[in-house]
């Protein structure tokens, strides 16, 4: 389930769960809605109102951790593919048409960023370009200390773009566990039920009960978002590859 779909099964969970209330308030016997009974079900729902605040707060949490990991990730594949790219200038004319072949991996990991990757493919399309780049980097036959020097260096920021890459494909799912989620929705679900059984029977109070399971969706909504960084409208940033392919021009 995608997280704008959720997002609307939590609000129709939500928001059902108000009206199931409203609902429950008419059909029972009158001594059912007693001020003793009030008291009890609002202590009761007081306890699942700190759960779902302290998940809430947990998956927050979780979700922001792994979208910072991958904007991270990216801003340090972009910097080492712009160093990698000035060893190969200073290691001579011999490294060309690596450079080449790194501003054509650098175009290719961009398409697959933006996509994401499946399961069962883990990139392999990119993996390859890079195993590619660091044989051909390895094939170098330095002239002197110096350009051997500059070819371990090169060797080295290859690594680094590889742990980069492996990053980026591990935190590509979602972060937010799926029973954790469904358990979070029955609980603002029954507390908002409790919210429509001794709520007033009129439009003011229906309103802001729906405006209400609407921000509670969204929050959700936006939970899920920044825990599935490629699957939905908010994405970090690309721009520091895309600038990182400018500086790989060839000059």
């Amino acid at each position: 389930m995608t997280s704008i779909t959720t997002g609307i099964a939590a609000f129709l969970a939500i928001f059902g769960g108000a009206l199931l209330g409203l609902t429950g308030a008419r059909l029972l016997p009158a001594h059912h809605l007693s001020p003793e009974t009030r008291t009890a079900v609002s202590v009761s729902m007081a306890v699942v109102g700190t759960l779902s605040a302290l998940v809430i707060g947990l998956l927050i949490s979780t979700a922001s951790t792994s979208f910072s990991a991958r904007t991270h990730a990216i801003g340090n594949l972009a910097v080492d593919m712009v160093r990698l790219n000035r060893s190969l200038v200073r290691y001579g004319p011999e490294a060309d048409p690596i450079r080449e072949s790194l501003r054509t991996y650098a175009q290719a990991k961009i398409g697959e960023l933006g996509t994401g990757v499946a399961r069962d493919e883990m990139g392999m399309q990119t993996l390859a370009m890079l195993e590619t780049i660091s044989d051909r980097v390895v094939d170098l036959r330095p002239a002197d200390d110096r350009q051997r020097h500059i070819q371990e260096q090169a060797l080295e920021l290859i690594s680094s773009i590889s742990e980069a890459r492996w990053l980026l494909i591990e935190n590509d799912k979602s972060a937010v566990p799926v029973p954790f989620l469904v358990l979070l929705i029955f609980w603002l679900a029954i507390l908002f039920a409790s919210f429509g059984l001794f709520a007033p029977r009129n439009a003011t109070a229906l309103a802001a009960l729906f405006l209400c399971s609407v921000a509670v969706a969204g929050g959700i909504f936006m939970i899920l978002e920044l825990a599935a960084p490629t699957e939905g409208v908010i994405r970090p940033s690309l721009d520091p590859i895309r600038a990182a392919i400018g500086a790989l021009a060839p000059s």
